[in-house]
């Protein structure tokens, strides 16, 4: 907590002095409390957010954006670094926009968990909350876009580097876990432990992706290619032994299997329908096969496919918005989580609406599974006091057999504050 407080002191001295720095800064500090009715739990923290750019001339510039964060368990990674980068606008040719650095990219045009946005990893969390799912790992990268003309542009990633999803070793375990209970472990009395292998992303060797978009009518498309790696591991050899005590041993070494990636995004108004936007992404993955063999206790040995054909994903939704109100519907094929024969379908709806005055936006958002029908509603409101404070309450509640795809996240409610510079 003293160091969490000396950063929080470090950041708003940096803010008072910026003017001396010449530099363009912004950043928000944010209050945040949840209540789990289920589990009776009280969690609840502060983040600080600040970015800055740095003009060099009028074409090239640094930017930094640091997250400062703290709560009140499993604090991992306080100190967050989202972008260290320098990028340049029209630079070196007039043709052609670059950044280069530790990076966050976002491609897609869905509003709901693209999934051809998966240039970035991303930290694991079970809040299904669009600031935190909007949370992602900078990665070190090079971005150039090259403007073929005024109405199509051609972009390059490049990334000499590996960098995975963040996911705590306890929370490995806690997944996996249920995957092992057919072979007969005792989970009271197991012992598991996870090796990885990471992949061999180098200079040489790397991770790459084009984006080729544009304008067709009234509509914005783009079409992209990735080859690189599944960004969560994946077990790939398992030896489970019974040990004399009665205790499991479980070894389990995981890699990151290839894939490769082709996106479409697109997002367009219809003629004569004033309000109506069309938009989706969707995206078609070619995995390298990846069969788990497990050793088992009693001898021999079970092989069990894990990837072995390509597949689908999507996020295709249609909003419309008229006077202070707004509705979001979206068909999604699979979750940032769900990969290969685990992928299923869920609808997603979301409405608001705005006061006259701009200070109240109640909201409702519901995500069901269309395959165990499990459902999540969250019922809320923001509240803007002044022009740079919001605060925003909600109430979530979900429903379905245990075991389900959404039944699991329980009843709660949320607060947050938070003050924007």
């Amino acid at each position: 907590m003293k160091r969490f407080l000396a950063g929080v002191v470090i950041l708003l001295f940096g803010c008072v002095l910026r003017p001396a720095w010449a530099l363009e800064t912004q950043g928000s500090i944010t209050a945040f409390s949840s209540y789990s009715f289920r589990d009776g739990d009280l969690d609840y923290g502060v983040k600080v957010n600040l970015s800055s750019t740095i003009p060099l001339d009028s074409r090239y510039f640094g930017n930094v954006e640091l997250l400062l964060k703290y709560q009140d368990e499993n604090n991992i990674r306080p100190l967050r670094v989202r972008e260290v980068s320098f990028q340049g606008v029209q630079a070196p040719w007039e043709e052609v926009d670059f950044r280069v650095g530790l990076l966050e990219i976002t491609w897609g045009a869905s509003d709901v968990m693209s999934p051809v946005d998966v240039l970035n990893p991303r930290p694991f969390s079970r809040d299904l909350s669009a600031s935190v799912l909007e949370e992602k790992i900078p990665v070190p990268a090079l971005d150039l876009e090259w403007y073929l003309n005024a109405t199509w542009s051609l972009e390059f990633f490049y990334q000499p580097r590996f960098v995975a999803n963040f996911v705590p070793e306890f929370v490995e375990k806690q997944i996996l876990l249920p995957s092992l209970l057919p072979f007969g472990i005792d989970p009271q009395r197991t012992n598991i432990v996870i090796t990885k292998d990471e992949p061999p992303v180098s200079f040489s060797s790397p991770i790459w992706a084009l984006r080729a978009r544009g304008s067709v009518g009234s509509f914005d498309i783009a079409l992209s290619y990735v080859q690189g790696y599944f960004l969560s591991s994946y077990p790939q050899e398992t030896t489970i032994t019974l040990l004399p005590e009665g205790l499991w041993d479980v070894q389990v070494h995981s890699g990151y299997p290839k894939r490769s990636i082709l996106g479409l995004e697109f997002q367009g108004t219809l003629a004569g329908i004033e309000g109506l936007t069309l938009r989706g992404d969707v995206a078609f993955v070619v995995p390298e096969k990846w069969v788990h063999a497990v050793t088992l206790p009693q001898g021999g040995e079970m092989h069990i496919p894990v990837f072995d054909a390509p597949y689908w994903k999507a996020s295709l939704g249609v909003d419309y918005s008229w006077n202070n109100t707004y509705v979001n519907l979206a068909y999604l094929l699979g979750n940032l989580w769900e990969e290969g024969e685990r992928v299923s379908p869920y609808g997603y709806f979301h409405v608001d609406w705005q006061s006259e005055n701009g200070k109240w936006k109640p909201f409702l958002n519901c995500v069901t599974s269309l395959e165990d029908r499990s459902t999540v509603w969250m019922l809320g409101t923001e509240y803007k006091p002044k022009d740079n404070w919001n605060v925003t309450l909600t109430y979530s509640v979900s429903s379905g057999t245990q075991g389900s795809k959404l039944g699991s996240v329980g009843e709660g409610i949320a607060l947050e504050v938070k003050y924007s510079f």
